[in-house]
């Protein structure tokens, strides 16, 4: 991992510890946890409720949630569900990942990145640039990218505070950016707030963030 990306990666923990708030939580929460993840990945939606109750350990279903949510870990709806997980989102988003014949929603760009090496798998992310709206495609394979056009997009991240949870406000400002030219030019509109990222640098921070949670 590079600078740029490493200052990405301390930037990004330093808003939401996702793995220091993980390794606090009781194993059998942990073991939860894990498995809100891998039903995204494997079935595109999370477990319900009832499923979480299920799991070995859990005895209060309720409990595990709030402590998941107040802790940013999960979005939970009015219902009581989960409706997103990092990276994952039950949400419309402009990132998509397919992983096999399920597809799944994912919160940023950086998230979408992110699944093929949490899980060590083939993936194909479809998003859009942020400013020109041109379609971006990135095929993966674990921490290899095998394919992606147009050839050389750029992320970009607008390092605000956010406010509420990260799934709506940072989230939001982590982006697709279909070339160099138009990355800086998005960047020239907050000089200060946003920096750059090569498709490499932003799949090594995804990496160094999310596989942790599945160790």
């Amino acid at each position: 991992m590079d600078a740029n990306a490493r200052d990405g990666l301390e930037r990004l923990t330093a808003i939401i510890p996702l793995a220091a708030h993980q390794a606090a939580l009781p194993p059998s929460w942990r073991a939860a946890h894990r498995a809100i993840l891998a039903g995204y990945a494997a079935d595109g939606r999370p477990p319900r409720r009832a499923d979480i109750a299920a799991m070995p350990g859990i005895d209060d279903v309720g409990a595990l949630l709030e402590r998941l949510a107040g802790d940013d870990m999960v979005v939970c709806d009015d219902a009581g569900e989960i409706a997103g997980a990092y990276p994952f989102t039950s949400e419309a988003t402009p990132h998509s990942v397919a992983v096999g014949s399920t597809v799944v929603q994912a919160m940023c760009a950086v998230d979408a990145l992110s699944v093929a090496p949490m899980f060590q798998t083939i993936t194909r992310v479809d998003s859009r640039c942020a400013v020109s709206d041109l379609p971006i495609q990135v095929a993966m394979d674990g921490m290899s990218v095998t394919q992606c056009t147009p050839a050389e997009p750029v992320i970009g991240i607008h390092w605000a505070d956010p406010c509420g949870h990260t799934a709506h406000s940072l989230c939001r400002q982590m982006l697709f950016l279909a070339d160099a030219a138009t990355a800086e030019k998005w960047r020239s509109d907050a000089p200060d707030a946003r920096r750059l990222y090569t498709l490499r640098q932003a799949v090594d921070l995804g990496a160094a963030f999310f596989v942790p949670l599945l160790a």
